[in-house]
């Protein structure tokens, strides 16, 4: 692929020393300093800083793009300073060109989902290295599109996102070649129909593989939406749902009404990891929480094995009130049949134009985490003063059965925010928990910690001006799977002060 970046350096150089093209030069820029460490590590006071440079050049039709990383650590051999994008683009009204990094998805993920979570940094504890979390794609990609058509085609390289940029060969980190054609065409207003074709080379292995998918959108009367995609190995029969052939199945409907909407969605996934880098992402059909408690326990979907239901209504009430009920359920059969399910209510009520208050409920059982009988509750307050200040207060709290522990085990979540004006925010965040795997100290082995575990952070955000902003944390805080868009990374635990400046210009 490395012919492609010097093809879109030299045009990059060609467009910006000539006279003849006006474009805009802007970026940004994420600075973050941490002074701290895991807990239960002798070096409690490791320095590291992480820097992320994004660099954009646009004319009428022509851009680039850029993003610099790059990590410091007292380890060297953690260290690195990487061109980790680069992207030339022509578009016009019909056309796209893209050659280098970029995101795209086919249909609804079954086949390949690529994605970039702005203002996440990833670690793991084995690299110890920090770096942006994302998957793109390296190569070339063209769309196109007319009235009544849609194409994509491209060549690239799924990025492996788990392995950190200081791995070398970079072929480490991009395992796989995917070459995929996908075509909708707009049978009329209402129905859109279309189809894909993906092909797959692990020059590792010297494996190949083929896939197809084919899938549709209609809109029906009474605003009802129904859509739908298939996706199969090409070695596989056709619309044979066993459990030897690979295959991916998401269908789903919506219906709203004023202010009443309802939404369905069923899956049906066997063997559906594509390549060695697993590079689709099937849509995982599991409610999104945005509170802590519920965040963490979030399912994550296992395409070897998976069906399962999503149904959620909701009603938007003329006073600010609203309601949302949701049910979840997946079964998988990998090695034994494991069961989730999970149903949440969530209100909201408007008392008066400065008093909002908010409750939740949810209880699940989730077999991948052998935890029964799971309750999870909280409650939120937000007023408002003026404008810009406000104070919110949020109490969580969880408690779940974990097969062949005699006790339950307990999780604590409580936040207290004030917004002092539209430029500065505090916060303290304490937490708790009696979970054995999270109080225990793993270097104390053959001792087991039992006693309840705390953390303390405290928080602040101050937008210096309409460019730059600060962040700051000091204290003790707790990590575990954070999920956003579907996608779910872990984040470490740490104790310490983290400085984080984000700058636009």
């Amino acid at each position: 692929m490395r012919k492609f970046f010097f093809l879109a350096l030299t045009l990059f150089q060609l467009f910006i020393f000539s006279n003849k093209v006006l474009g805009q030069v802007y970026g940004t820029n994420t600075f973050e300093f941490q002074l701290g460490n895991l807990p239960f590590e002798d070096d409690r006071y490791l320095t590291t800083s992480y820097d992320q440079l994004n660099l954009f050049y646009d004319t009428d039709k022509i851009s680039f793009f850029t993003k610099v990383e790059q990590f410091l650590t007292p380890h060297k051999n953690r260290n690195y300073f990487e061109l980790t994008q680069k992207q030339f683009q022509f578009q016009d009204d019909h056309l796209r060109i893209r050659i280098g990094n970029f995101y795209e998805t086919l249909g609804y993920g079954l086949l390949l989902r690529s994605y970039d979570i702005p203002g996440s940094v990833y670690e793991n504890e084995f690299d110890r290295t920090r770096y942006t979390f994302l998957r793109d794609l390296e190569g070339v990609s063209v769309n196109a599109n007319g009235d009544w058509f849609e194409l994509k085609a491209l060549r690239a390289e799924p990025l492996n996102n788990l392995i950190p940029p200081t791995f070398e060969p970079d072929s480490v980190r991009r395992p796989d070649l995917v070459e995929a054609l996908q075509g909708n065409f707009y049978a009329t207003d209402q129905i859109t129909v279309g189809g894909a074709l993906v092909r797959v080379n692990t020059p590792f292995s010297g494996d190949f593989q083929e896939y197809g998918s084919v899938m549709s959108d209609i809109q029906l009367p009474f605003n009802i939406q129904l859509f739908g995609e298939y996706a199969f190995s090409t070695s596989s029969q056709f619309l044979s749902f066993t459990s030897q052939n690979s295959y991916a199945l998401y269908s789903g409907l919506n219906f709203f009404k004023d202010s009443f909407g309802l939404s369905f969605e069923y899956k049906d996934y066997s063997n559906f990891l594509l390549g060695s880098a697993a590079f689709n992402d099937p849509p995982s059909l599991i409610k999104e929480h945005t509170y802590p408690v519920l965040n963490r326990s979030t399912h994550v979907v296992n395409t070897a094995s998976e069906t399962g239901v999503q149904l959620e209504i909701f009603y938007n009430f003329e006073a600010g009130h609203s309601i949302v009920a949701n049910y979840t359920s997946a079964t998988n059969n990998v090695f034994l049949r494991q069961q989730f399910y999970e149903y949440f209510l969530e209100g909201s009520y408007k008392v008066n134009e400065t008093l909002t208050l908010k409750s939740f409920f949810d209880f699940a059982k989730d077999d991948p985490k052998l935890e029964d009988n799971r309750i999870s509750v909280g409650f939120i307050v937000d007023k408002s003063f003026t404008k810009s200040q406000n104070v919110i207060v949020d109490l969580q709290y969880q408690t779940f059965d974990r097969q062949f522990e005699p006790d339950k085990t307990q999780n604590y979540f409580a936040s207290l925010a004030f917004a002092f004006n539209s430029d500065l925010t505090i916060s303290t965040v304490f937490e708790a928990t009696t979970d054995i795997l999270l109080t225990d100290n793993p270097n104390t082995f053959p001792e087991i910690e039992e006693d309840i575990r705390t953390w303390l952070g405290f928080n602040s955000l101050y937008k210096i001006n309409s460019s730059n902003s600060l962040a700051v944390f000091a204290g003790k805080r707790r990590g575990g799977p954070a999920c956003t868009s579907g996608i779910c990374y872990e984040i470490l635990d740490f104790e310490g002060v983290e400085l984080r400046l984000n700058t636009r210009f």
